[in-house]
């Protein structure tokens, strides 16, 4: 059952029209205003940077410590978001986690389909820890990590480094990821989320793939044909979100692999909970529950 809380200040989501490319200027709008209206919190230092071609923002809670670094790859179905409209989420991860966060304004679809969005993303990471000295980070301890979308590109990221036999992140944190786009998994059918449904959700996968291939591992990370070496993993899902069961079948196919893996059904939560605003207890509690999680694997290398 939905939170009490975020039911009250989600309210009745008026209908939504059939997603296509035409809308989704419309959609933008509607996040860009929703953003608004979120909170977020003063930090030591924020700073936007080039990153190879990248447009990333890092965020630092303190300038007086060579901080650990977690890149993370906001979500938006691949097609909304930027370094604006996440930027209030990015500010309590920063502040609570007590670790510098560079968030990534990767392309998005339809405009630039797979594989622009994980080009991006994965350059930013190249990028980061490149020039984590220069950044005051520390490069022994660099992650990776996203939510919906960007989880999605986090795991390909972790597979596509393991395949060209480069490091993996220190870990890799995946919050309520998709992780194959067939959408076979019963919780797309069984957890009712206004907006979130099956018809939008394969909207969004197609104005992401541009014709590209469903089955390709970048795409659905759950399908690749082996999941070993990579990097240990924090899955988080959310009981009300119709996505939950892809987040706990990758859990299970990473431990299944020998990959260190914590996973965890949040109670209550819908798809996009760190999008809510942090005054709502439960939201307030998720964050702190991702901060003691990322600070526990930075410490604990």
């Amino acid at each position: 059952m939905l939170d009490s809380d975020i039911a009250a200040a989600l309210g009745v989501p008026p209908p939504m029209p059939a997603l296509t490319a035409d809308i989704v200027p419309m959609i933008r709008a509607g996040m860009t205003a929703a953003a608004a209206g979120l909170q977020g919190t003063q930090l030591a230092e924020v700073r936007d940077f080039d990153a190879d071609g990248v447009p990333v923002r890092l965020y630092r809670p303190t300038t007086e410590a060579r901080l650990p670094l977690l890149v993370f790859l906001h979500g938006g179905g691949w097609m909304l978001g930027d370094l604006d409209t996440h930027d209030a989420m990015h500010r309590h991860i920063a502040a609570r986690a007590g670790c510098a966060v560079l968030a990534v304004g990767y392309r998005l679809a339809p405009e630039h389909p797979f594989p622009a969005g994980l080009e991006d993303a994965a350059a930013a990471f190249t990028w980061a820890r490149r020039e984590a000295e220069a950044l005051d980070c520390d490069s022994a301890r660099i992650a990776l990590g996203g939510e919906s979308a960007g989880a999605n590109l986090t795991a390909a990221i972790a597979l596509r480094l393991r395949d060209a036999d480069k490091p993996q992140p220190l870990f890799q944190l995946l919050v309520h990821p998709v992780t194959d786009m067939g959408f076979t998994l019963p919780s797309i059918d069984d957890v009712a989320a206004p907006g979130l449904t099956r018809d939008y959700l394969e909207a969004c996968r197609d104005l992401y793939l541009g014709g590209g291939d469903i089955g390709d591992p970048l795409v659905s990370p759950l399908r690749a044909t082996d999941h070993r070496g990579l990097a240990p993993a924090i899955v988080l899902t959310a009981s009300e979100d119709p996505l939950r069961d892809d987040g706990e079948c990758y859990a299970r196919a990473l431990v299944a692999a020998g990959v260190e893996t914590l996973a965890m059904r949040l109670p209550g939560l819908p798809h996009g909970f760190l999008f809510l605003p942090i005054g709502i207890p439960a939201v307030g509690r998720s964050f702190d529950l991702v901060a003691r999680l990322v600070g526990r694997y930075f410490a604990n290398p």
